[in-house]
């Protein structure tokens, strides 16, 4: 029997996340969902554990409507928590948290956060963070705050608690993600209970998901990603979610055989870092069939897809926008990501190819990216500005070029945004220049993506620095510099000392005119740190 003949998304009544983690448990209670490392947890599991860490978070006077700032790895328990919130109406604010003290703690004042979760083991600093946001009303750690609340203590509350009547509509904020933007500082993107269940059972139609289905990602749960395919997808379509802590290319083939995983979620950077590792005899000796993922190296679909034995299905998306462009699974096509997410009723999911007055331009001509569908966030976190900049007429403004062939695939052709991807994160460009011109030997900055021959079409970050006076300016210095404000992926990897930036008679800096002596590594007066 198909999974959507009997989809309980098809049937009606679910409304909101938390319906929906209370129906799959209702159905098939004993049916495995969760397995990271040697701990399994079937729906009911789930279900319960939530459940108690939702009654856990009401004891310390959350309620609907709440931020909740989580930094947290990849455990079971960052699930837990998360679906918690949602059950009890309250909104999460998920943190990376190799992000240093003072960016999380930018994030936490502007999200209102009235609670904080955190895993001590990933974020040591949580003293210095705590004496930075006093406005907090609750710390909650995991299992080793002796002065407030934890997680662990939540999971001995009384299996039989209270149903607790709180009315959560599919417009209800579920979610704010922040993001880096080209203003330097992170934006807030909103997201409703609605947009969990559209873009899960998107994911689930367009990818095939079936409960048969064993799902592995390593992708952090503090993404878009993860949150929305992975684990919202297999929650949708009944299928079971194997979570690993990190990524790991010498195991990845084992953990899929030992997992006995048939479909796998990838970042683009770790299916380049599979594919550079040197062929071994066992690369296709494993039970994954799909792999879903940003994409492969250029050029290299079909080799991909030969050497691990497996069918590729690419993908396109925005934290603005999960629910969004990818391949189907007849075919992968080479420098193509693929077609607009299948989503119930017509037209529910439009992808555009734009010109600058934001006309829809013709099949084949270059243009700005821009989708339309329910999922699409609702906007930037106190920021109308931004958010009306971002979308116009329903349509967002991904600020990405792209071009559409004749049968409506689309290419994606680089980002036209200020904003560098490393490894699936975002990083903003103003963000690390900002840090620079604080350094006081540094009268300039400015800083760009490079694609390096060793980064296999991954971007790096390069920073082209205006020294202040004659005097020489120590890398080394620069660099700690970078590393006490902000997380080390931000941190350039490459350095030029320049002059003077190139400007127009706007006194603009011109950053396309900064890589125009080519790749970095072949670049005069250029200091890689990775060589050091």
């Amino acid at each position: 029997m198909s999974l959507f003949s009997e989809s309980i998304w098809e049937r009606g009544g679910v409304r909101n996340v938390g319906e929906l983690i209370v129906a799959r448990a209702t159905a098939d209670p004993d049916r495995e969902y969760l397995v990271f490392q040697d701990r399994r947890f079937s729906l009911a599991d789930m279900e319960r554990r939530s459940w108690q860490v939702g009654h856990g978070f009401s004891t310390c006077g959350l309620k609907k409507g709440d931020s909740v700032a989580v930094l947290m790895g990849n455990r079971p328990e960052f699930i837990f928590v998360w679906w918690a919130l949602l059950r009890i109406g309250a909104v999460m604010v998920p943190i990376n948290p190799s992000l240093g003290t003072d960016e999380s703690a930018y994030i936490v004042h502007h999200c209102q956060a009235r609670a904080v979760v955190f895993d001590t083991a990933v974020v040591p600093e949580h003293i210095a963070l705590q004496e930075k946001c006093p406005g907090v009303d609750s710390w909650i750690s995991l299992d080793d705050n002796a002065t407030g609340p934890t997680i662990a203590a939540f999971f001995d509350l009384a299996d039989d608690l209270p149903d607790v009547d709180v009315p959560i509509s599919p417009a209800d904020m579920a979610l704010v993600l922040y993001t880096s933007g080209t203003t330097g500082f992170p934006k807030g993107v909103i997201h409703t209970h609605g947009d969990y269940l559209l873009t899960a059972e998107s994911f689930a139609r367009t990818v095939g998901l079936t409960p048969d289905d064993r799902l592995m990602t390593a992708n952090p749960l503090f993404h878009v990603n993860a949150q929305f395919y992975s684990c919202m997808g297999t929650l949708f379509a009944g299928a079971t979610f194997i979570l690993e802590e990190r990524f790991s290319a010498s195991r990845w083939w084992s953990w899929t055989r030992h997992y006995r995983a048939n479909k796998v979620v990838l970042l683009l950077a770790l299916t380049t870092i599979l594919f550079n590792r040197p062929p071994m005899p066992d690369d296709a000796d494993h039970p994954v069939e799909w792999v879903v993922a940003g994409g492969v190296p250029p050029g290299c679909c079909a080799a991909f897809q030969t050497r691990f034995g497996v069918r590729l299905q690419t993908l396109y998306s925005l934290t603005e926008a999960p629910l969004a462009i990818m391949s189907r699974r007849t075919r992968c096509r080479e420098s193509r990501v693929g077609l607009p997410m299948l989503v119930g009723g017509e037209g529910r999911n439009a992808v555009r190819i734009v010109g600058e007055r934001l006309e829809e331009l013709p099949r084949g001509a270059v243009g700005e990216i821009v989708i339309r569908n329910p999922a699409v966030m609702k906007g930037y976190l106190d920021d109308p500005g931004a958010t009306a900049e971002a979308v116009v007429d329903g349509w967002l403004r991904t600020g990405d070029r792209g071009m559409m062939d004749d049968d409506g695939w689309i290419r994606f052709l680089g980002r036209a945004k200020d904003v560098i991807r490393k490894k699936g994160e975002n990083i903003s460009a103003v963000q690390v220049e900002q840090v620079l011109t604080r350094h006081s030997r540094v009268a300039e900055a400015a800083v760009i993506g490079v694609r390096p021959a060793d980064a296999a079409g991954e971007e790096e970050v390069m920073a082209f620095v205006v020294p202040d006076g004659e005097r020489p300016i120590a890398w080394s210095d620069l660099i700690a510099h970078c590393q006490d404000q902000m997380a080390a992926f931000k941190v350039p990897r490459f350095w030029k000392l320049l002059p003077q930036l190139p400007k127009n008679a706007m006194d603009r800096v011109v950053k396309k005119r900064l890589g125009e002596d080519g790749p970095p590594e072949r670049s005069p007066g250029v200091f890689d740190r990775q060589e050091t």
